[in-house]
């Protein structure tokens, strides 16, 4: 029986050998990454999405990483997905390390293989993002601050965390706080989330102050509204475009007159915004 036992699992391997080498061949001639691409693999990446596949993980991970490298999404995602069905809460670190390194954000499923992760192996998880936030590279803290709101979703227990980065060195880690404390992230504690958007808006770097702009956007507060009328006046494109969304529908005069004024903006994109966040034109009788 052993021996039998032994040769089924031998079969099982090489089987399941020959279907990576068979995706890596599709891979390469299969060109087209439009719609319906992903359908054409389905066969495949179910076969390897086995726990069986688990000692391919060291190939899978290095396959994974050449496809983020080359900006290949399709590939990316397929070889992300085999990943965690296969390797489960040992595929973890590779699939952060992937959204790290990717300069692609084109409606990926490697988020979605992340997020099913970290909700089946809560503790795991919540050691690996605690080690991106701490980490040296802005790249990472990036990934670990994204992670830390999903682990921790209404801010109750690290609220803190994300809020020291809020004077993190790096402009796009100080903007992830930004959109953060714009969800339900915020409510963890809510006075100091507004204080820190409002003094989001005047940051050195554009993306922040437009990221704080965008988040404050639910905010009715009269103090507010002034902030988001004296952006609608910045220098940046990005942070007028913000601003002109986050001034949609509130009833003070000087909102609608930054955004009258807005409609007359040099950039294309803030005056669409701008048009449209004050609405159709009423008819007078």
């Amino acid at each position: 029986m052993a021996g039998a036992g032994g040769a089924g699992d031998e079969a099982q391997r090489a089987a399941l050998r020959h279907g990576l080498s068979d995706l890596d061949a599709r891979l390469d001639v299969d060109v087209e990454r439009g719609p319906g691409a992903r359908r054409r693999f389905e066969r495949l990446v179910e076969q390897l999405r086995t726990p069986a596949a688990a000692f391919l993980r060291p190939e899978l991970e290095q396959r994974l990483a050449r496809y983020v490298d080359a900006d290949d999404s399709l590939a990316r995602d397929l070889l992300a997905h085999i990943l965690a069905g296969a390797c489960g809460e040992e595929a973890l670190p590779a699939l952060l390390r992937a959204m790290v390194s990717d300069r692609n954000d084109d409606g990926d499923t490697l988020q979605l293989d992340v997020l099913d992760l970290l909700d089946a192996w809560p503790e795991t998880s919540l050691r690996l993002v605690l080690d991106h936030v701490a980490s040296d590279d802005p790249g990472t803290r990036l990934v670990g601050l994204w992670g830390l709101s999903v682990i921790d979703f209404g801010g109750t227990t690290y609220f803190g965390l994300i809020a020291d980065a809020a004077s993190d060195p790096e402009p796009r880690v100080r903007a992830e706080v930004m959109n953060t404390l714009g969800t339900i992230f915020g409510a963890g504690d809510p006075t100091q989330a507004l204080a820190i958007l409002i003094a989001g808006t005047e940051d050195a770097a554009p993306e922040v102050r437009s990221a704080a702009v965008a988040a404050l956007h639910s905010s009715r507060d009269d103090t507010v509204t002034a902030i988001l009328v004296a952006r609608a006046g910045d220098v940046d494109p990005r942070v007028r475009y913000s601003a002109a969304w986050s001034l949609a529908r509130r009833p003070s005069s000087e909102a609608r007159a930054a955004l009258e004024r807005l409609t007359m903006d040099e950039d294309a994109d803030v005056l669409a915004a701008a048009r449209k966040a004050l609405g159709p034109p009423t008819s007078s009788l």
